[in-house]
C-alpha cells in the first residue's frame, strides 16, 4: 500500500506516518489527564492518575514528551535514524505504566500476613480500570506497532526515500 506523502514548506511529510504519531501523541496526553484507575476500598473512593506518586508521579511527562518528539520528529528529516529510539523510549514508558498498574491491581489482592502466624486477604479491595485506560492500552500497542515498522527493514528504506534522506 502506498502512503501519501504531501510538502510542507520545503519538507516532504508521510501522511500516514503523521497521522499515527498525532494519534499517538493524543493518547499520550488522554493517558496522562485522564484516570487510570478507579479504587473503592471499604472507606476511600479515589481515582488513580499516571502522574499519582503511586504509580509514575513526574515521569509520567516523559511519556507526553517523547511522544510530542516523535510527532514533531516526522517535520525533521535529520531526526530519521534517531525515530526508532524516541519510539523505544515511547514503548518502554507506556509498557512501564501499564506493568505499574497491573503491580497495583494485583497487590490489592494479595493475602497479607497477620501477626499471628496466619494469612489475612485485604478486605474488599477494589481496583478498577477508568476512562484513562483505553487510551494508554491503545498508546502501548501503537507503540508497538511504530517499534515494529521503524526496526523492519523495508520500511526503513522505504521512509527514508519518501523524506529524501
Amino acid at each position: 500500500m502506498e502512503r501519501r506523502a504531501f510538502r510542507i514548506g520545503d519538507r516532504l511529510v508521510d501522511g500516514g506516518e503523521l497521522l499515527e504519531r498525532g494519534l499517538l501523541l493524543v493518547c499520550a496526553a488522554l493517558a496522562v489527564v485522564l484516570p487510570i484507575l478507579d479504587t473503592s476500598l471499604a472507606d476511600i473512593a479515589d481515582d488513580i492518575l499516571l502522574h499519582d506518586l503511586r504509580l509514575l508521579g513526574a515521569a509520567t511527562y516523559l511519556l507526553l514528551v517523547t511522544y510530542a518528539v516523535g510527532f514533531f520528529g516526522v517535520f525533521t528529516p535529520c531526526m530519521r535514524e534517531h525515530m526508532r529510539f524516541i519510539d523505544l523510549a515511547g514503548l518502554i514508558m507506556a509498557a512501564v505504566a501499564v506493568s505499574r498498574a497491573v503491580y497495583m491491581i494485583g497487590w490489592a489482592h494479595l493475602p497479607v500476613a497477620a501477626e499471628e502466624g496466619g494469612l489475612a486477604t485485604v478486605p474488599l479491595a477494589g481496583f478498577y480500570l477508568s476512562c484513562g485506560s483505553l487510551p494508554l492500552f491503545i498508546l502501548l500497542l501503537g507503540s508497538f506497532w511504530q517499534l515494529r515498522r521503524d526496526w523492519h527493514p523495508s520500511t526503513a528504506h522505504g521512509r527514508a526515500a519518501t523524506t529524501g534522506t
